[in-house]
């Protein structure tokens, strides 16, 4: 499990990514336009237009962190090897990133929390993992020098840690829509008086600012 995700999964195709999804794009689009006199103008600016910016992202990181929480089932002493490789791989994936969205992006459409919110949701399956990975490995404290000596076995072993990982599935969900809830706030704005004139004064970061 180790090998497969370090360097395989955790690093490999963030290191590729730049190259595949940013310069492979732009070399091709340069090659396109000094073979064809006829693209020009605004059909040259589209053929080296960068893409927009996703949010895929989420999806990356809670497989990264989902493979990460199931290593204390399979190979516990290779624990602390893998978080030092999710955090090494992620250091670099952050930076990219900002780099990304500075200078490799034309442009975003996020138009709500949607997304955000689900990730925050989905983040319940990788903890909750972890709450099965004690169970199993308290399991196991319980017994001798053999693998499968522990108070609970087979089915009522599974069950526990299926158990455990419903029940802080539950937990988490309620306790984030607890925390979201008290921390969002409906603003009405029906009888507001101000201009857009007056507002741009007080914050100049503007939907047109900051669209390019």
């Amino acid at each position: 499990l180790f090998k497969y995700c370090w360097p395989c999964t955790f690093f490999v195709p963030f290191v590729a990514e730049p190259f595949v999804a940013q310069w492979l794009p732009q070399h091709v689009g340069r090659l396109l336009i000094g073979a064809d006199s006829r693209i020009t103008g605004s059909n040259a600016v589209k053929a080296l237009e960068l893409s927009e910016m996703e949010q895929g992202r989420y999806a990356d990181i809670m497989f990264n962190v989902i493979l990460v929480t199931l290593v204390p089932f399979i190979a516990p002493a290779y624990m602390h090897m893998t978080f030092l490789a999710l955090i090494t791989s992620h250091v670099y994936l952050y930076c990219y990133d900002q780099m990304k969205v500075l200078r490799y992006v034309v442009s975003f459409e996020i138009s709500s929390l949607c997304v955000h919110t689900l990730g925050m949701q989905l983040f319940s399956i990788p903890v909750s993992t972890l709450a099965g990975a004690l169970v199993f490995k308290a399991n196991q404290l319980t017994g001798g020098q053999d693998l499968g000596d522990g108070f609970l076995k087979d089915n009522n072993l599974l069950m526990a840690i299926v158990g455990a990982m419903l029940l802080h599935v539950l937990l988490h969900l309620v306790l984030l829509h607890c925390v979201a809830r008290g921390f969002s706030e409906d603003v009405d704005r029906s009888e507001s008086t101000a201009t857009y004139e007056n507002t741009t004064k007080l914050l100049s970061a503007t939907y047109f600012s900051v669209n390019p």
